[in-house]
């Protein structure tokens, strides 16, 4: 059976969003700061259900000390809640398990890192993002959908939620690689200035990304190593799978790092060769005209018959020449892109 309730949500408060659920039954709905106020029926989960908390956007210093109570968390835990530089990391207290990791996703062109907070307990999980949406949607329908996931436990629940976070991560990395295979293509067919920019700017992209992945697969083997009754024995082999995952993640982070390398030196690459074919004809010209130069030099055109001598016209059309010829070689330039 499954059934959901729509309430209504204040503006003036974070989206606090509840999964109830086990293998029959799963309730979906809103909190409702406005009808009720205090939060303290949260913690009152039926047996055998596990219950997801999910809060979205900036919370208050007052609502979080109250999550706090109600869950009874260590207020440690509540004041680095608001911390959004720390590192992933994990660590166990009394009753509940503290995991602190990073959602990165593509917001438009910009990189988007979101600091996320998963809070485990033996029947509850509580996650904690900083801006309204996450890479979480898949797992919401899974829970509707499926019965066997409803059926595993809270531990089973934080690895599909790691699972997602590091499955973003890979969408961004397949991102980068598109940016990065079009980037080729683009400076294989004409290499501007424009170029180096986006290369760095791809970089940065990066270098962000391997910067929060690399603390993330500590995360996932202490997981899996470290025992802790919240974590169930059946559960391990998943926390594997995903750290598994973001091994591969931070090889794929390598890989796109020396394409980026090779796109650089690609770069410079044709920028030389380019200078060397302008270079080349411009050598070739010099060559044809230097003779000439030389012979007019020598004999400084001072013949007795030039019909030009005689033009009244003769110094203007002269002048008209050098321009049109000088006009004729900068269309020429940058017809050839040289100027």
């Amino acid at each position: 059976m499954e059934r959901e309730k729509s309430l209504g949500e204040s503006e003036e408060w974070p989206s606090i969003e509840i999964f109830d659920y086990s293998t029959d039954v799963c309730d979906i709905f809103l909190w409702d700061f406005s009808s009720s106020p205090r939060l303290d029926s949260l913690a009152d989960i039926a047996e055998k259900h596990v219950r997801w908390i999910n809060v979205d956007g900036p919370c208050s210093e007052e609502l979080l000390n109250e999550i706090g109570t109600v869950f009874h968390i260590h207020p440690l835990v509540i004041h680095n809640l608001r911390n959004q530089f720390q590192r992933a990391k994990v660590e166990e207290y009394d009753g509940f398990l503290s995991v602190v990791t990073k959602m990165i996703y593509f917001t438009g062109d910009a990189l988007t890192v979101e600091h996320t907070n998963i809070l485990l307990g033996h029947n509850y999980v509580l996650t904690f993002g900083d801006t309204k949406g996450d890479v979480f949607e898949s797992i919401r329908r899974r829970i509707q959908a499926d019965a066997r996931v409803r059926s595993m436990g809270a531990d089973h629940l934080v690895y599909l939620l790691l699972d997602a976070i590091v499955d973003g991560y890979f969408d961004v990395l397949e991102t980068i690689g598109g940016q990065i295979d079009d980037l080729e293509d683009s400076i294989m067919e004409q290499t501007t200035k424009q170029h180096l920019l986006q290369i760095r700017a791809i970089k940065k992209n990066l270098l962000r990304v391997n910067r929060h992945i690399w603390p993330l697969r500590n995360v996932a083997s202490l997981m899996d190593k470290e025992s802790s009754e919240l974590i169930h024995p059946e559960t391990e082999p998943y926390l594997r799978d995903v750290y598994n995952h973001i091994v591969q993640a931070i090889d794929s982070t390598e890989t796109y790092r020396d394409l980026l390398s090779g796109l650089a030196d690609l770069h410079f690459s044709n920028i030389s060769y380019r200078m060397n074919e302008i270079m080349k004809v411009l050598t070739i010209i010099s060559t044809i005209f230097i003779p000439l130069t030389f012979i007019v030099g020598v004999y400084g055109m001072n013949f007795k018959y030039m019909p030009e001598l005689n033009q009244t016209w003769g110094y203007p059309v002269v002048w008209a020449v050098m321009v049109v010829v000088s006009i004729v070689m900068i269309l020429f330039f940058k017809k050839k892109k040289w100027l």
